[in-house]
C-alpha cells in the first residue's frame, strides 16, 4: 500500500466476466475485481444453453476477425485449448467434445465457481455492485472514482466486456473509458447475430418462423454453409450467425437453398413432370418451405415457361437481397469493433501510450466465429496479459 493513497493495491481489474476472472486468477498479487452486477460470469452462466462452450480445438488467428491482420496470434499461440482443459480436469469438471471441435462443460456454473475460487486463491478481492464512474491517471497511479469510493492501483486491466447481453449489464464501459482516455475505438456492432429481411421477403420468413434448412449464404468473398432458420422477422441459424460477423450494413446477401445442386438443370430434368416445383423439389427441401419462399412462381413443371424456369432456379440458388438490419445487441451473442488494437501490444495486450493499462477480451477489436472461440479468446487475452503483470 502507498502510505499517501491508503486504497492502493497492485491492479484493478474492471469487469468479473470471463476475461476479468481468468486474469485475475492468473497471477498473484493484490489486486481488486471490480463487477458492477451482484455476481460474477452473469453472461458466462448461460453461454451454450447453461453448458458453457467455453473453447474449440481449432482455435487459431483464422477463427478471428481483427483489425491487426496478426495481432491475436501471440496470445492463442502461448494459451491453448489444451492449457484451458487442463485447468478443468484438475478442478474434476467433466467436458465433452460435440461438433467442429467445439468443447462444452456439463455446467457453465461450474467453471464460473472455479475461476472465483482461482481468483481468490491469486490474493484477489472483490467487490460487488459496484460502479466505476471515471478513470483518471496521474503521480504513477490509476484512479478509478466508483461508487464505493476512491480506489488506486499501479495497474489496470478493462475487462468489462460490449454491448451483448445489455439485460445483464453489458453497457459498453470499456468503449467510453477508452475515449476518456484518449484511445481510439471501432464504432460497435452486434456479431453473431439473427438478421431481418426487408419487408416482402420478411412476410415469407413470418410464414415460416421455426422452420429450418441447410443452406448456403455468403456475403461479399465470404461463405458459410450450416443451418438456416426462419425467424418472424428474417433469418437466423448457425449460418446465419457466423455471416453476420462479417456483414456490414447496406451489403448484399446471397441465399443458395440447394448448394451443391443446380436448380435450374434439375428443373429441365423433370420439365414434363405435372408436378409442383416445391413437389420436385421434397428430396432437397421441405414442401412447405420451398412452397413459400418460390411464391407465384411455384408452377406445375410441365407449365413452366422459360422465364418462369429460370426465375424460380435463382431464387432458389442465388437470391440477392440486402437486410434491413439485425436483431440487435439484446441478440447478439457478442460485439464486434472495440478499442483498436494498433494501441496495444500483442503480447501483453498493455497499452503503448499509457503504461500499466490492459484491455482484454471483447473489449478489443478481436471477435471470434461461434463455437466458442470468443471465450477462447476471453482466456487467451487474459493469460498474456496476467503473465505481464506478474513481472511488475
Amino acid at each position: 500500500m502507498n502510505k499517501n493513497y491508503p486504497n492502493t493495491w497492485h491492479s484493478i481489474i474492471v469487469g468479473a466476466g470471463a476475461s476479468g476472472l481468468f486474469c485475475a486468477g492468473s497471477y498473484s498479487a493484490p489486486k481488486l475485481l471490480l463487477e458492477h452486477n451482484p455476481q460474477a460470469g452473469r453472461k458466462l452462466n448461460i453461454t451454450g444453453g447453461g453448458k458453457c462452450n467455453f473453447t474449440n480445438l481449432q482455435a487459431t488467428p483464422n477463427a478471428y476477425l481483427c483489425g491487426g491482420k496478426h495481432f491475436c496470434q501471440p496470445a492463442l499461440a502461448a494459451f491453448t485449448p489444451v492449457d484451458f482443459t487442463a485447468l478443468l480436469e484438475q478442478a474434476h469438471i467433466p467436458f465433452y467434445e460435440k461438433e467442429d471441435g467445439q468443447l462444452f462443460a456439463q455446467s457453465a456454473e461450474e467453471i464460473t465457481s472455479l475461476l472465483v475460487r482461482r481468483a481468490r486463491e491469486q490474493h484477489t478481492e472483490i467487490l460487488f455492485n459496484t460502479e466505476v464512474l471515471h478513470i483518471t491517471q496521474g503521480q504513477g497511479l490509476w484512479r478509478l472514482e466508483t461508487s464505493r469510493g476512491l480506489f488506486y492501483a499501479q495497474n489496470m486491466v478493462l475487462a468489462s466486456g460490449g454491448y451483448s447481453y445489455p439485460s445483464l449489464g453489458a453497457d459498453g464501459f470499456a468503449w467510453r473509458m477508452g475515449k476518456e482516455l484518449g484511445l481510439q475505438t471501432l464504432p460497435p456492432r452486434p456479431a453473431l447475430v439473427s438478421l431481418t429481411l426487408p419487408a416482402p421477403w420478411r412476410a415469407v420468413c413470418r410464414t415460416l418462423a421455426g422452420n429450418s434448412l441447410p443452406a448456403e449464404i455468403s456475403t461479399g468473398k465470404r461463405k458459410e454453409r450450416g443451418m438456416i432458420l426462419f425467424t418472424h422477422e428474417g433469418i437466423s441459424g448457425p449460418a446465419v450467425l457466423q455471416i453476420s460477423l462479417y456483414w456490414q450494413e447496406g451489403e448484399k446477401l446471397r441465399l443458395n437453398f440447394l448448394p451443391g445442386t443446380d436448380a435450374e438443370i434439375y428443373f429441365k430434368e423433370h420439365k414434363n413432370s405435372p408436378q409442383l416445383f416445391s413437389k420436385l423439389l421434397s428430396p432437397f427441401i421441405s414442401p412447405k418451405i420451398a412452397k413459400a419462399w418460390l411464391g407465384e412462381l411455384d408452377v406445375r413443371a410441365a407449365d413452366a415457361k422459360k422465364d418462369i424456369l429460370h426465375a424460380a432456379a435463382r431464387r432458389l440458388n442465388s437470391l440477392e437481397t440486402i437486410p434491413s438490419g439485425t436483431g440487435g445487441f439484446t441478440r447478439a451473442e457478442v460485439t464486434a469493433g472495440g478499442l483498436d488494437t494498433a494501441q496495444f501490444h500483442a503480447g501483453s495486450l498493455e497499452c503503448k501510450s499509457l503504461p500499466g493499462l490492459f484491455v482484454i477480451g471483447e473489449a478489443l477489436d478481436v471477435t471470434g466465429r461461434l463455437g466458442g472461440f470468443n471465450l477462447h479468446w476471453a482466456w487467451a487475452s487474459a493469460a498474456a496479459a496476467a503473465r505481464a503483470l506478474a513481472k511488475k
